[in-house]
């Protein structure tokens, strides 16, 4: 299988393209409609194969069964999220031999601090344990070909500065690519560029908080590569809804039960986390 190490070597300029699959039909039909790669996310995970909001709540177990039967239907490189790495160090460790034993191409690990608190602004771990996890997979893995990634989401959890301090020390530490979310605009992209030299995945979210750059504005800055997360899932929803309609129609049916915080019972489990305080 092609490794991200040599799909974005033979790059011209183009960020590689990752939508991302959240079953084995989609990363089917990624790969017949003519894309190098593709993506899986933990959020699409838990929406598609638990009707949960990605809140902590999916096992190892769960997560690594539901990626190997996504990539049966695919034999395209897999840039996966790795979450937190499911744990401290020895978790990651296992994580990273799991997943590279099972031929995942790529494997991003985030700093957001674990489990996340619905209803509480987020927050990421220290700059200490975030470079104990990574440390640990990269000592994990057994060759070059799985492609390390350090995410943070310091850009929105603390600001800007931090995060780019973090992915300076992320390329320190070795990882082959650098990811940061919550980026508020194209000149945060440039400062991104300019922090380090090792590839850059953007993550793009339409209608999302976070700005989302056209593929020329990321080509423009240099950025290498692109994930949409949310590019299939979110028309899936649309679609869903027409299908049902179709049947019988649908206009007594309140927009918030179908919207997918809705469909995942995000307030429910806001509720719960509420009540543990």
């Amino acid at each position: 299988m092609t490794s991200f190490h040599s799909l974005l070597a033979a790059s011209t300029g183009t960020p590689l393209l990752l939508p991302g699959a959240h079953d084995a039909l989609s990363a089917r039909m990624i790969e017949a409609t003519g894309f190098a790669a593709y993506g899986i996310g933990g959020s699409a995970l838990s929406a598609t194969q638990l009707a949960l909001p990605d809140i902590g709540l999916q096992s190892f177990g769960e997560y690594r069964d539901a990626v190997g039967r996504i990539m049966e239907g695919s034999a395209l490189p897999v840039m996966v999220d790795g979450e937190n790495g499911f744990g401290d160090a020895k978790a990651v460790t296992r994580t990273v031999r799991t997943f590279e034993r099972m031929g995942v191409g790529g494997l991003a690990l985030e700093d957001l601090t674990f489990p996340p608190q619905l209803g509480r602004p987020p927050s990421v771990i220290s700059r200490k344990d975030m470079a104990a996890k990574l440390k640990a997979a990269l000592s994990a893995r057994t060759g070059r070909d799985l492609f390390l990634i350090g995410r943070t989401d310091a850009a929105y959890a603390v600001n800007l500065e931090e995060a780019l301090a973090r992915v300076a020390e992320f390329e320190r530490l070795g990882v082959d690519a650098v990811l940061v979310t919550g980026l508020a605009d194209l000149d945060a992209y440039r400062r991104l560029r300019d922090a380090v030299r090792v590839p850059i995945l953007a993550v793009v979210v339409p209608g999302s908080p976070w700005f989302a750059p056209s593929v020329e504005e990321l080509r423009q800055v240099g950025i290498e590569a692109a994930l949409y997360p949310a590019a299939i899932l979110s028309r899936m929803l649309t679609a869903m809804h027409e299908g049902l309609a179709s049947i019988r129609p649908l206009h007594e049916v309140p927009a918030h039960k179908t919207s997918l915080p809705g469909l995942l019972g995000v307030a429910a489990w806001t509720e719960i986390d509420k009540r543990s305080e």
